[in-house]
């Protein structure tokens, strides 16, 4: 077969195909934290939450250099062909590439589109959740201190028995 300089070369293709495959990777792990985020996040789960967080902090630097890798050689690719091609922009490598690599290529930009965008979306849930945690937690804590701390009826004596006048404040009517 005869190699056209302004066609990716079959190893230029599996080489772009690689790297977005590694990228897709990152997402998808990034895609499953995300939702035991929100899973811990329900269920108060303190301890997963934090090595949540942490699992996170690992991944998300080499999903960053993955993307970064891949921009590298879409613009290497790009000057090698002559084209001004934005380095984010990999489906215009497509217009330079045979059937083969098109369809391997265009089927992974897809799975990245399609991950991507359930990971922003499931991003933006976890932070109105969290939010809304946030929010709870406040409001609990108001209604503790109003109606625990300064209500008399819903205090202990300082001989740690509980006061005379019965239950009090709006959580234990409540429970």
């Amino acid at each position: 077969m005869h190699n056209e300089p302004n066609l990716l070369q079959p190893d230029e293709g599996r080489q772009l195909a690689g790297l977005l495959g590694e990228e897709l990777t990152h997402y998808r792990r990034l895609l499953r934290l995300a939702w035991r985020q929100n899973s811990y996040m329900k269920r108060q789960d303190v301890d997963r939450l934090a090595a949540n967080a942490r699992d996170w902090g690992r991944c998300i630097p080499a999903a960053d250099q993955a993307r970064l890798a891949r921009e590298r050689l879409v613009a290497a690719l790009s000057s090698r062909l002559g084209v001004a091609i934005p380095p984010g922009r990999v489906g215009d490598l497509l217009d330079y590439a045979g059937a083969d690599q098109r369809a391997v290529v265009a089927g992974l930009l897809h799975e990245i589109r399609t991950t991507a965008g359930t990971l922003a979306r499931q991003n933006a849930l976890n932070r109105q959740l969290a939010e809304f945690c946030v929010e709870l937690a406040h409001e609990e804590a108001e209604i503790f201190k109003r109606c625990v701390l300064q209500d008399p009826s819903g205090c202990y004596r300082g001989d740690a028995r509980q006061n005379d006048r019965g239950p009090g404040g709006v959580i234990v009517r409540q429970a």
